[in-house]
């Protein structure tokens, strides 16, 4: 158990804190050219954007003994162009940068950590986060899996003092799985209808709606 007893916020990465959405398609184009595979469409890749790429690459026909070749190929694409094709979404920044002065925070993101850790570099966001949570090699890719690494590096905390914010369906059951507060955000790549449908706490539509959901929520959970 972690001697700071501050409330934990946890954040999906992609489609939470970062506009990855252009990177993400465009190695996972380039990765399926290099094992012989026509990409679908753009617009087909971002409306699957969240499962790790074997996953993806699997659905999309790459063969069973091509998956790690496919993988390793768009993990080279991505780090080499994918950090310069991604932005903070407007707000974040702000919004980080008040939630550190109150809270601990940390990432539970599908993104390896080898990945994410230089995303975050790039983008300024390193100093924000406690804790980098995010898959590991070889791992999973559970987002469940993942928030209970990531619960374990920050020491255990107590679970009705963490928060799980994500924009997708796996973001919001993850923290469940977790009995922990749930915050979906509509600004990222799930629906409406799908974060609808995942039953999070509370939906926000913009990054300054944040701290006041999270203030409610753990308001909430407070013994009366």
């Amino acid at each position: 158990m972690s001697t700071d007893d501050r409330p934990v916020i946890l954040f999906d990465l992609d489609g939470t804190v970062l506009d990855s959405a252009p990177g993400i398609v465009a190695a996972q184009q380039a990765a399926l050219r290099d094992v012989g595979i026509e990409p679908p469409s753009e617009e087909v890749l971002r409306s699957d954007l969240g499962p790790p790429p074997a996953v993806l690459f699997a659905r999309v026909g790459v063969p069973a003994e091509r998956i790690d070749e496919a993988g390793a190929a768009y993990r080279r694409h991505y780090l080499s162009e994918g950090i310069q094709n991604a932005t903070v979404f407007p707000g974040v920044r702000e919004v980080l940068a008040s939630l550190q002065q109150r809270f601990r925070l940390a990432t539970a993101t599908m993104k390896l950590i080898s990945t994410a850790t230089p995303f975050l570099d790039h983008h300024r966001l390193t100093e924000y986060f406690e804790v980098v949570g995010g898959a590991a090699e070889g791992g999973a890719g559970d987002k469940s899996v993942i928030i209970d690494a990531t619960c374990t590096a920050l020491g255990d905390p107590e679970r009705h003092k963490m928060i799980m914010v994500g924009d997708r369906h796996s973001d919001i059951s993850g923290g469940r799985d977790h009995e922990m507060a749930t915050i979906a955000v509509t600004w990222g790549y799930g629906s409406r209808d799908e974060l609808v449908a995942s039953g999070p706490d509370l939906i926000i539509d913009s990054p300054d709606q944040l701290e006041p959901a999270i203030d409610r929520l753990l308001a909430d959970a407070e013994p009366h």
